[in-house]
């Protein structure tokens, strides 16, 4: 791709010591629409300023874009792992933490500058030992330890995806330590009593869950989510099998969000349209919002793998004001196919990652045949939109969005069991995607603007999360936390149609922010300190 070899916008130094940086002659990200204009930046407190007060300071770096794009840093709120750590596995708490902190190193340079770390259903112990490493950093504060560039990406607070979810929609949870709850004792029992106070973590940042994944019809869950609700936690709705009057009374209690919608739950049918159907609620009339069902936010997995492009065309144009992609990615983004062990619950299982593509396997021959290390960073190919040299867009196996997967019933103690099965046999694990490549993807299938691509990944994420004004937003105030893009024209195959050849728009990561320093810089890799 020919950007990849574009020249480095030109930086201009003042040694001024204001700690200012300057980016002009770029388009801002500012609501659904890209503005021309300047964007001052103040690498000592690590938030925008107000460009009004700028006027009498000059600053010490004047950064010439060349009409690249500037986005709020992308947030994806449903990351299993990557770069073969995976959030689910803890042996010791060092190499936990250790782990971390080279995911965090690694996840940036692929734009990604939050994002909340995801558990699956695990037993208690694992979630007690777990989270209290995955919370937040505080939301003020003057420690720079706390709030370092260098450190990459930032935990926003966990998500706990389980175990209070059906049976029946298990998806490749380990349904054995599945459970309904009663009381909000029994989630203090599963996620330890700490983890759900706004005083977790010796950072102050609020709870070390950030968002929870139930099925409503689970015990009286439903009941407990006004208190989650009032302690700053997202509830989310996923991996479910109920009806639509019982999820529109979850959300009448407080729950605000879908977890990969169509993945995991009763498909749309027409006289019972299920968890789908909150899209469809109208909006609420001004001044009687508590007398009505609010439609909630989304979560959209746009990888080509779990869901076909219409289906996501269908989801965004009912709800676009909702909509927001997630990766869903497992501890394989990044690393080379191949098989792979996996703890899953409290078996182990074997995975065969194929290009962005995860599918149950059986354990390899030999062990010759194990993939290599981790990469010590993303290969530029993952900044592209792209994983083994191969654009990641929907054409997998075959044609758009197919995967050449079919669909299995089996029985099990629950009755009637359907799973997803790889054109190999086993069943889907899940995907590697990037966060980049789902926006790509999703450019390519829609044709709809840069500026609500990625407002799906930016602001609205921010706003589900309670963050709007502090994360994914330019506006004065915010975290200085910014993803500089190159625009490409690509030729793809129309959805309906692979033999026409329609004109879309790409993005690459060029450079990355985070709290007001660039820590990457595409191609050469370096880590630029703005005060060097």
């Amino acid at each position: 791709m020919p950007a990849a070899t574009s020249p480095s916008p030109p930086l201009t130094r003042t040694g001024t010591g204001t700690g200012i940086t300057k980016l002009t002659n770029c388009r801002l990200i500012i609501g659904d629409s890209l503005i021309p204009s300047d964007l001052f930046i103040d690498s000592l407190t690590g938030k925008i300023l107000e460009p009004s007060n700028t006027t009498t300071l000059l600053p010490d770096i004047t950064l010439d874009l060349q009409n690249r794009i500037v986005s709020p840093g992308l947030i994806d709120c449903q990351l299993n792992g990557a770069f073969g750590f995976n959030f689910s596995t803890l042996t010791s708490s060092t190499e936990y933490l250790k782990n971390i902190h080279s995911l965090n190193k690694k996840l940036i340079r692929t734009g990604v500058t939050s994002y909340l770390p995801t558990l699956t259903s695990q037993t208690p112990e694992l979630y007690h030992s777990a989270l209290p490493h995955l919370g937040p950093l505080p939301s003020i504060s003057s420690n720079r330890h706390h709030r370092n560039p260098q450190n990459g990406s930032e935990s926003l607070g966990a998500h706990v995806e389980g175990p209070f979810l059906s049976p029946l929609q298990h998806g490749i949870h380990d349904p054995s330590v599945l459970r309904a709850a009663h009381s909000f004792q029994d989630l203090e029992h599963v996620y330890g009593s700490s983890n759900l106070s706004s005083s977790s973590g010796s950072s102050g940042g609020g709870a070390n869950i950030k968002l929870i994944t139930i099925a409503p019809e689970r015990g009286s869950i439903v009941t407990l989510i006004p208190e989650l609700v009032a302690r700053g936690i997202v509830v989310s709705i996923g991996h479910t099998e109920t009806s639509l009057p019982i999820a529109s009374t979850a959300v009448k209690a407080g729950a605000t969000m879908i977890t990969h919608l169509f993945n995991a739950m009763k498909p749309l049918h027409h006289r019972e349209p299920g968890v789908f159907g909150l899209l469809g609620l109208a909006a609420p009339v001004p001044g009687e919002e508590d007398k009505t069902c609010k439609r909630p936010y989304y979560g959209v997995i746009a990888d080509g793998i779990h869901l076909h492009p219409l289906s996501v065309c269908l989801a965004y144009n009912l709800h676009p004001r909702g909509f927001i992609l997630v990766t869903d990615a497992m501890h394989l983004a990044g690393m080379p196919d191949g098989k792979y062990e996996w703890v899953n619950g409290e078996k182990t299982e074997w995975i065969e990652k194929r290009g962005s593509k995860l599918c149950i396997a059986e354990p390899p021959s030999s062990s010759s045949s194990l993939p290599p290390s981790p990469p010590s960073s993303p290969p530029q190919s993952l900044l592209a939109g792209k994983q083994n040299g191969h654009h990641v867009n929907g054409h997998v196996n075959g044609g758009p969005g197919r995967t050449h997967d079919r669909e299995v019933t089996t029985q099990n103690g629950n009755g009637v069991e359907k799973k997803k099965q790889c054109g190999g046999g086993g069943g889907i694990a899940g995907s590697s995607a990037t966060l980049l490549e789902c926006v790509n993807n999703v450019l390519q299938w829609t044709g709809m603007s840069v500026s609500k691509a990625l407002a799906s990944v930016t602001s609205t994420p921010a706003e589900m999360l309670g963050l709007k004004g502090i994360k994914g937003s330019l506006a004065p105030g915010a975290d200085a936390d910014l993803v500089v893009f190159e625009e490409v024209e690509v030729e793809v195959e129309d959805l309906l149609d692979g033999s026409r050849k329609i004109s879309r728009k790409q993005l690459v990561v060029d450079e990355v922010w985070k709290f007001g320093e660039r820590v990457f810089v595409r191609d050469r890799t370096a880590l630029v300190s703005s005060k060097s």
